[in-house]
């Protein structure tokens, strides 16, 4: 959020969402800007409150899916109807929280990063806590295009040091 987000500018969250989506967004000094839902819809926005929310002052749409807390899950459909409402707003990047991947009982995971007409300004979040059982590792990682992943890495670099050296071995496999 840091690399991405002015003072002032719009981040739209569709609600409910993981709790530290407000205070990353407060961090960045941006605007948060909520899109409510509630069990009638299946926890869901719609592309219509989505398209209703962005502004010429809209920089991020931050999401989860499988959803943390609600466990919604966005279908291929949907998400395409919201990368359609994207691939019109070109100042509007999309970060897509997707450490809830394998911990899908409902349908297979879809990523929003899979159309084309706006893969170039997608970041995934995702780690290894929950997929991969690692939960006290706290290590995370972004897919992101190589622009967004360097200035990440510049910002990321003053405030993370000392990852523990059995990560760093499974970094340089990986790698």
């Amino acid at each position: 959020m840091l690399a991405l987000v002015n003072p002032g500018d719009e981040v739209i969250v569709p609600a409910p969402y993981w709790v530290s989506y407000k205070e990353i967004v407060k961090l960045a000094e941006g605007k948060a800007v909520y899109l409510p839902s509630s069990i009638d819809t299946n926890f869901k926005v719609s592309p219509q409150q989505v398209e209703a929310a962005i502004t010429p002052k809209s920089k991020v749409f931050i999401f989860s899916s499988p959803c943390n807390p609600s466990g919604t899950v966005y279908t291929k459909d949907e998400l395409k109807a919201f990368a359609d409402i994207f691939a019109r707003h070109e100042n509007l990047f999309i970060i897509s929280d997707e450490i809830y991947e394998y911990i899908n009982f409902v349908a297979k995971h879809e990523s929003i990063a899979q159309f084309e007409a706006i893969k170039d300004r997608v970041i995934l979040i995702n780690g290894v806590s929950k997929g991969y059982a690692m939960t006290g590792w706290r290590i995370g990682y972004i897919a992101a295009p190589k622009v967004i992943a360097k200035a990440c890495d510049k910002m990321q670099g003053q405030f993370t040091s000392g990852a523990c050296s059995m990560l760093k071995e499974l970094h340089s496999l990986h790698c």
